[in-house]
């Protein structure tokens, strides 16, 4: 039985990823704990196929318009609310099964921060011998109000490695309840606790030069349920923090997160050679927020990629963004051979004015070189933009979208969401612009209408997907599909259509789409129905509509 369990909780959302749900974080934890001299385990319980549709939470009734009817077709955004993940009665059920003195449970995302809370009162619950730490940006940044649940023992500020292992030396073999001397805790980086009527905040703890993981923390991941076309899909952290100063980002160097540090190219190897010698590797994906800042390091660690995967069908990503200044011929050949086949590049926007309120570099010029070389190492792109940010006009961000439809790359809009610790969260809550619920702090649920209505924001992100679909769609010389006349839309309205397939469904409308600028959706019915939305918006996307397929 363990000493130490890790949780990563269940969440509840519109959609999942799982690829990006590997409990990396828990991993480095536990490898500290073990090789400290506990015993540990983690139970992830997003590890699962299955998902709950669950109602609506309070607070997203603005959303039902939007999401509310099924739509079958290739451009459709979100329809049910799910629960992802084990129930918290299982969670809690595994935990007393083992027994353990003291329980982890993260909390990295604000918006799910309800769903860690349950999971803490379900382990209590069922196993109250257990003292329970909260950890992750949650925690770090809202560590009075974790506190101030009796369910929650203790919370880590910062990275957790290195406080969680003096914690649990601390509270070995004390009885559940009782707590350590204060002055004990006070001696431990991160560590936050109730004293009486008040709470302890010991400042955040940061790891000088963070490390990965050992063959123990790795085999603590069920890398079963991590696949992609049945090989096993990892995720890398080769660096934590940012250097820049971009105002939305909750890690940047605005934020009141740590510095930004690189580790040692050969441990990140080593741990990739850990991970290629148990398993059969078909996709890595880097975590980091800059993984190409320093050439000679990047430029290393794809020379020793290349060594160990020789000859095997591999590819990488880094999904969170490449910044495009940081990215030559040099280094582009160099990904190209090492399986990089997508450059998931950081924008923002396109609009100077933009770029200087988000605090960002002009990385302009720089994003449309990278598109060239691109396309000669027959390499695909997927560009970044940020829409409806405080001050942020729908007309900057649909301009924004025009702007990637004549670039050979497709769009990744991301609807703003406030992100504590960053400078635009100090922005929203001095301009009241926050939400009034933690759980509406996500994308999904458009939650800062400042300068961008609601309706202009999922107008904004029905049109990134159209445009997406209209990309893969066209023939190489960009020739839009043909529009319909006002007659024949009107007939197609008015006609039952019965089960359709989805390619033809989102063919249909798409002619439609361009004939008169209605977003429309189709049930599984074949029924026709409107979307919400700005016809403004529409119009002129269709209007300023110049299109440049995406990998050609």
């Amino acid at each position: 039985m363990p000493d130490v369990i890790l949780i990563a909780p269940p969440i509840r959302e519109f959609y999942l990823t799982k690829k990006r749900t590997i409990p990396y974080g828990l991993a480095c934890i536990a490898k500290e704990l073990e090789q400290a001299g506990f015993s540990c385990a983690i139970i992830d319980a997003l590890a699962r196929d299955k998902s709950k549709v669950i109602e609506y939470p309070k607070g997203f009734d603005h959303l039902v318009p939007h999401y509310g009817k099924t739509d079958i077709t290739l451009f459709s955004l979100f329809h049910h609310y799910r629960h992802f993940g084990y129930s918290f009665e299982h969670i809690a059920n595994l935990v007393r099964q083992e027994k353990p003195f003291l329980v982890g449970i993260s909390a990295l995302f604000t918006p799910y921060w309800n769903q860690a809370l349950d999971t803490a009162r379900a382990v209590k619950r069922f196993w109250p011998n257990a003292f329970i730490v909260l950890g992750g940006h949650h925690a770090t940044q809202f560590p009075k109000n974790c506190l101030e649940n009796d369910d929650i023992d203790f919370v880590i500020q910062g990275e957790g490695e290195t406080p969680m292992v003096q914690l649990a030396q601390l509270l070995k073999g004390h009885p559940p309840g009782s707590l350590p001397e204060a002055d004990d805790l006070r001696q431990i980086n991160g560590i936050g606790f109730r004293l009486g009527n008040g709470i302890v905040l010991n400042p955040p703890a940061w790891a000088d030069s963070p490390h990965g993981l050992d063959q123990n923390a790795l085999d603590k991941i069920d890398w079963h349920f991590y696949r992609r076309n049945k090989k096993a899909a990892i995720t890398i952290v080769a660096s934590r923090g940012c250097p820049f100063f971009c105002s939305y980002c909750a890690v940047s160097a605005s934020s009141n997160y740590a510095n930004f540090r690189m580790r040692p190219v050969n441990d990140v190897l080593d741990e990739i050679k850990l991970q290629a010698r148990s398993k059969q590797i078909g996709f890595i994906d880097f975590e980091d927020e800059n993984l190409t800042l320093k050439k000679a390091w990047v430029l290393e660690l794809l020379h020793g990629i290349r060594q160990i995967f020789k000859g095997e069908d591999i590819e990488l990503r880094a999904m969170n963004g490449l910044f495009p200044p940081s990215l030559d011929i040099e280094i582009l050949t160099a990904m190209k051979a090492s399986g990089f086949k997508t450059l998931n590049l950081s924008v923002g926007s396109f609009s100077a004015t933009q770029l200087k309120r988000f605090k960002r570099p002009d990385i302009r010029d720089a994003h449309d070189r990278v598109l060239e070389i691109a396309k000669e190492l027959d390499m695909d792109c997927v560009s970044y933009l940020i829409g409806a940010a405080p001050g942020q006009t729908a007309e900057t961000t649909l301009n924004d979208l025009l702007a990637l439809a004549a670039r050979r790359t497709i769009a990744g809009l991301s609807i703003y969401y406030p992100a504590p610790g960053s400078a635009d969260y100090t922005l929203c809550e001095k301009q009241q612009l926050l939400p009034n619920d933690f759980t509406l702090m996500r994308s999904t649920a458009f939650p800062v209408p400042d300068r961008t209505s609601r309706l202009e924001a999922v107008t904004l992100l029905r049109l990134a997907r159209i445009l997406n679909f209209l990309k893969f769609c066209v023939d190489p010389n960009g020739v839009l599909p043909e529009a319909l006349s006002a007659d024949e839309v009107l007939d197609i309205e008015n006609s039952c259509h019965g089960k359709m397939d989805r390619y033809k469904a989102s063919i249909l409308l798409i002619r439609m789409f361009l004939t008169d600028g209605i977003p429309r959706g189709m049930d599984h019915e074949g029924g026709i129905y409107h979307h919400p939305h700005s016809i403004d918006l529409c119009r002129k996307f269709i209007q300023g509509l110049v299109l440049v397929p995406a990998g050609v």
